[in-house]
């Protein structure tokens, strides 16, 4: 149990009252001080909390909090504890202007309460949401968190400084698709679109976090690997940018995040430039890099050695399907197992059954892209389709389908005729831009049974 980790109320403020009178002691696990501004006085402090921390993250999280209260906050501040995940403050205490508040024997004695309620917080055990795929470990919303500070404490004569100490993978239960498990990332495309079109989207606020700073002290390594890790910390980068505030330390080592959060810097800070966006997500969709690249070896060479000619011996199993193409154009795979199941693609990217995933890795010139059903499909039911999204040609579209089952590669060409793209439009005007995949008989099925769709 928590209580294990986290004391009781009477022995925890003993040990804070020691605390108070030995402040060197409370520096054991912390980064060599180094010279820097002071904190400066009138600034607001939030802590965004994870409610599904573990254990000793939660102990850990819990002494770092109450030695920033007791000894780094300075006098004049206000400091905001919120449940990160549900967006509800746990506590609130303001710092009064006063030499006896400089004190961390004074500030042990008045500010119990608060510390009592973020104690409570993290000794709970909420019961996490129920997701296929989620699992909400360290899970917080950066984007209601901030837009939760963004209307509720930010004022023209305060800096506000806000400390995220949770996981930096978005996981929502109400929005899956959007979540940034198993290697997912954000297109930029997010970040240009309004927000009833992507939790991401900043469109209307481009001045929503003037003036705010974020320090983000995550926990372990959450990463599918080291690109999945830049591609996140770039794109929250972006995220509080764009809306006029700085990102700036972002680390799994916690003494690291609370340093920084002790020496935020000048009041106003020096505009940064933005990093550029990638004009070539201008779509909203989740990417996706994969953990083990030999999983997309089958599509990612430029020519099969050996193509499968026969058909294979069962009609249901585990299938990728995969497109291949050339040329500064934007081609989309759709896919689903049957009529009565989702469709795959690029806005809607998960599902029980598979995945889509969009290549991000490619030079100009070479593009693909594919979709894994993991669970078994009836190779007579599933239905694929490739639609010509963006650009412009001076003939029609091709390229090159290529499937795996049974551990075999089938190859296909395909076409659209069409010179340029049309956004995704669907309807019988719309089938220029379209070309249906007819797997039965690219997989070299019998008629007889591929006309029993």
């Amino acid at each position: 149990m928590i209580a294990k980790h986290i004391q009781p109320a009477s022995t925890l403020f003993a040990l804070l009252f020691l605390l108070a009178l030995n402040p060197g002691s409370t520096r054991a696990d912390s980064p060599a001080e180094t010279s820097s501004p002071s904190p400066t006085a009138q600034t607001r402090y939030v802590f965004g909390l994870s409610p599904f921390l573990d254990h000793a993250s939660k102990e850990r999280v819990f002494r770092h909090v109450v030695r920033f209260l007791l000894e780094d906050a300075p006098c004049g501040s206000t400091l905001h504890a919120v449940d990160a995940f549900h967006i509800q403050t746990i506590a609130t205490l303001d710092i009064p202007a006063r030499e006896a508040f400089a004190s961390p024997k004074t500030r042990t004695t008045q500010f119990r309460e608060p510390i009592q309620q973020i104690r409570r917080f993290l000794a709970a055990e909420p019961q996490r949401p129920a997701s296929p795929g989620l699992n909400f470990e360290h899970a917080i919303r950066l984007p209601q968190l901030l837009d939760f500070v963004s209307r509720n404490l930010t004022a023209p004569d305060r800096t506000v400084a806000v400390a995220v100490l949770g996981s930096p993978l978005y996981q929502d239960d109400k929005e899956p698709g959007f979540s940034m498990t198993q290697g997912y990332f954000p297109s930029d495309g997010h970040l240009l679109a309004a927000r009833d079109k992507s939790v991401f989207g900043l469109q209307g606020r481009e001045h929503a976090l003037e003036g705010v700073q974020v320090v983000w002290g995550y926990f372990g390594e959450p990463w599918a690997n080291e690109l999945h890790r830049d591609k996140i910390s770039r794109f929250w980068t972006l995220y509080v940018q764009r809306q006029g505030g700085r990102l700036g330390t972002f680390t799994g080592d916690l003494p690291t995040a609370f340093h920084s959060l002790r020496a935020p810097g000048p009041t106003t800070p020096a505009p940064e430039p933005l990093p550029p966006l990638d004009l070539a997500q201008t779509k909203i969709e989740m990417l996706r890099i994969t953990r083990d690249v030999g999983t997309t070896d089958w599509i990612t060479q430029e020519e099969l050695r050996d193509p499968a000619r026969t058909p294979p011996t069962s009609l249901v199993g585990p299938m990728k399907i995969g497109i291949r193409w050339k040329g500064d154009i934007d081609l989309d795979l759709y896919a689903r197992p049957n009529a009565n199941h989702e469709r795959l693609y690029f806005e809607h990217p998960r599902s029980p059954e598979g995945y889509y995933d969009k290549d991000h890795r490619s030079s100009p010139g070479r593009e693909y892209e594919f979709i894994e059903f993991l669970a078994a499909v009836d190779l007579r039911k599933v239905h694929a389709a490739i639609n010509f999204y963006g650009g412009e040609l001076k003939d029609e579209a091709s390229g090159e389908i290529r499937i795996e089952f049974e551990n075999r590669i089938y190859s296909s060409p395909f076409s659209i005729p069409a010179s340029r793209g049309n956004s995704g439009r669907e309807g019988a005007a719309q089938a220029r831009y379209w070309t249906t995949i007819d797997i039965p008989r690219m997989l070299h099925l019998p008629e007889v049974i591929a006309d029993r769709r």
